[in-house]
């Protein structure tokens, strides 16, 4: 079990939780309501009569892109998701566990030989991102292109966002895909697997899918696939770069892994999820109006001690926890099993090649927020003659 210093994202969502559960939040760019409990979160997000997913960046109450499925609601939403479901199934995961833990040795043949790392610049944006262009099937030589593309639509100032560049970055990653399209139009591959190939056949109701829906869907996947789990490995190689009781936990023990990759998940839940009311309701005690805007922050919701026995320590060995990181209602994650897969294998190997380890800075970690909480730099080094 470990505690001590804490992500500022994390310990601002604890400070306003012992406050308050539901808190009205006025910023530069405009307001929203903050919930920070964990029945109310789960059930705000089971309740998509009430609690729209037309909108999901809290201050983008008007979104002009609508993407799909995740700006849904049902019965819409069921569709897309059903549609997409066998890409991310458990069944599929055997199929890339292979190519997941070949790629992580890459990179770690790459950087161990140095004794150090920026371990989000040089391993955790370049890991999963290869990954889900794989599964999409777009070039991975484009690589740093799409990530200078996600670091400018996601990683803006939340409190200044400039949503006109934002939109302009989100209408490039859009025209890539559209030639990615025309290119699978142009020269279909019975034998393809990748999402983009089988796309331009999709149908819904026995009607093709317009080109535009596709686009929409790929800038979702493109959003979450190059981002999400980057941020969480992100994390966890903080907690275990500055609690040496958990790092060795995890070298002398590897079973321990998974078990201790749903803790990291639980105690440090990245993603914040907006919702947008629909009708006049009181909800957590407070009047909200048809229009406002919720964000229902899953970090909240599983530290929150009143429903969780120590719940701001990781414990790995803690008992089996239910847990929010992935959502909760219709909209939980579909590439969770995915996650859960990277990060696992991930974590062995690292573990595996890289027994001690810590922070190669006593500066204070910058850390970005909005939708999705992450770290900007994260200095790690070794002793390579370990």
């Amino acid at each position: 079990m470990s505690a001590g210093p804490l992500p500022s994202a994390f310990e601002r969502y604890d400070t306003l939780q012992d406050q308050h559960r539901m808190w009205r939040v006025e910023e530069p760019a405009g307001s929203y309501w903050l919930c920070l409990d964990r029945e109310l979160i789960v059930q705000g997000l089971q309740d998509t009569e009430t609690f729209s997913s037309s909108a999901i960046v809290v201050l983008d109450p008007e979104p002009v892109i609508r993407m799909k499925p995740i700006q849904l609601d049902p019965p819409e939403h069921s569709k897309w998701r059903k549609m997409l479901a066998s890409y991310f199934s458990v069944k599929r995961m055997p199929h890339l566990e292979n190519r997941i833990r070949e790629r992580v040795t890459e990179l770690l043949d790459e950087v161990l030989p140095k004794g150090e790392c920026d371990f989000v610049t040089d391993i955790a944006m370049r890991f999963p991102s290869v990954i889900f262009l794989e599964i999409i099937g777009l070039p991975t030589d484009e690589l740093e292109t799409f990530l200078e593309w996600e670091a400018a639509a996601l990683h803006s100032d939340p409190d200044t966002p400039d949503r006109e560049a934002q939109f302009g970055v989100l209408m490039q990653v859009m025209a890539r895909f559209q030639q990615a399209i025309d290119e699978r139009r142009a020269r279909p591959d019975s034998e393809a697997t990748d999402i983009i190939s089988h796309a331009v056949a999709w149908e819904i109701d026995g009607q093709p899918v317009r080109d535009a829906d596709i686009l929409e869907c790929c800038l979702l996947l493109f959003l979450a696939g190059l981002d999400t789990v980057t941020n969480e490995l992100s994390y966890a190689i903080w907690h275990l770069s500055t609690h040496e009781r958990d790092r060795s936990a995890l070298r002398d023990n590897p079973p321990l892994i998974p078990q201790a990759t749903e803790e990291l998940l639980r105690t440090f839940s990245i993603p914040q999820l907006a919702r947008k009311v629909t009708h006049d309701t009181t909800f957590g005690s407070q009047d909200l109006k048809t229009g406002d805007m919720v964000l229902f922050s899953l970090a909240a919701a599983n530290r929150d001690p009143e429903a969780i026995q120590r719940a701001r320590e990781v414990i790995f060995e803690r008992e089996a926890t239910p847990h929010y990181a992935f959502g909760a209602g219709p909209h939980r994650c579909l590439g969770s099993h995915l996650a859960r897969q990277e990060i696992n294998i991930f974590l062995a190997e690292w573990c595996a090649r890289v027994p001690n380890y810590e922070l190669a800075t006593r500066e204070e970690i910058i850390e970005h927020r909005g939708s999705v909480h992450g770290i900007a730099h994260l200095p790690v080094q070794w002793n390579t003659s370990a």
